[in-house]
Parts: C-alpha cells; structure tokens; sequence
C-alpha cells in the first residue's frame, strides 16, 4: 500500500468524523443560568451545576432543568420517611406537570450506608415507583462538599426555575412539599414565579 492511499484512507476517515458530529452533535447544550459563575448551595443563590450517575446508567446534571421548579430531595435507602417521600415523586410531578417540575432524589447512602451504585438505583426506582424522574448516584464525600446542609433525612431543596434556592425544609410532610412546589410556579395573573 502506499503513502498517497494511506493519506486518502485517512482524510476520508476525517471528514467522515466531522461530518457526523456535526450533523449529529457529540452533546447536549446546557443553558448557563444567570449567576451560574457565582453559584452557592445556599437559600437565596444559584445552585452549582452538578452531574451524577442516574437510575438508566446515564448522567443527569442539575442544569439540565433550567426553566423548571426542582424539587432536590436527599435521600438515604435505609431511611423510612424517605421511602414514603419516592412513593409520591411521580404523582406530585404528575399533579402539576413535567413541562413545569422536575423531582430530583440524590440518595446519599444506600442500605448498608455504603455509595449508592448503579443497582441500587435501579432497585429504588422499581421498588418505589419513581420512572420518570431521576434518582441519582450521591455520597457522603460529594454531599460535605457541596455546601448542602442536612439535618435530617430526607432534606429537599426547592429551586425556582432561575435556579436560585428558594426553601429547605428537613423531613416528608406531603403538604408543605407541595406547598413550597406552588409558590415557586408561575402565577396564572403574571407569568411570573411566585415570592
């Protein structure tokens, strides 16, 4: 074989590659919330961006739900109130619509207090309903890092749809859930978030 086919094979593989990534794009653009350079773990700033491990062997990242109200729900396996919290993720979600809530459970421990793997994803996911919404691979290390406070289990975080921490409250009460979800979507007079 000679230089010039072996140059020819090679451009043709080049421009082959190119063509593909560009018709079909190598990753999915996430929009930068404003503030996103600043962002803080804490109530009244723009969360961090973060990616983890989901319930299908992909990646979820935080700011891929920009322009949604997300509930951010810590969880551990081991912990009863928040087994009783991921029976009602889809039906909350459902009650007021994917278009406009997205129900994010980061389950920080598994049953033995070990990282949460793949399959213990999956086995939350079956066993307490929760198919449409992600439940995502967290630990200890990446939770003391974070600048997330826990004080009990399960602790959610709700985010307005600009991304800034609006609430935390710490335990499952299906109401003040629920509250805290209508007060962050927009308002049918104004179309805009609520305080």
């Amino acid at each position: 074989m000679n230089i010039h086919r072996i140059i020819r094979i090679i451009l043709i593989a080049m421009i082959t590659w190119l063509i593909l990534s560009w018709v079909m794009g190598c990753t999915k653009e996430i929009v930068q919330p404003a503030g996103a350079t600043d962002c803080v773990n804490s109530l009244g700033n723009v969360a961090c961006d973060f990616a983890m491990l989901d319930q299908n062997g992909g990646a979820t990242s935080l700011y891929e739900h920009h322009g949604k109200v997300i509930v951010l729900d810590f969880s551990a396996m081991w912990c009863g109130p928040c087994q009783m919290a991921a029976l009602d993720v889809d039906k909350i979600v459902e009650k007021y619509g994917e278009e406009n809530v997205v129900y994010i459970t980061v389950l920080v421990e598994n049953s033995s207090g070990g990282n949460p793997s793949l399959r213990d994803l999956e086995k939350w996911s079956e066993a307490l309903g929760v198919h449409n919404n992600p439940v995502l691979a967290g630990s200890r290390e990446w939770l003391n890092n974070s600048d997330y406070y826990l004080e009990a289990w399960p602790t959610f975080y709700f985010i307005t749809p600009t991304m800034v921490i609006k609430e935390y409250q710490r335990g499952y009460n299906p109401t003040n859930v629920e509250r805290a979800i209508s007060e962050l979507l927009p308002s049918e007079d104004s179309g805009s978030a609520g305080p």
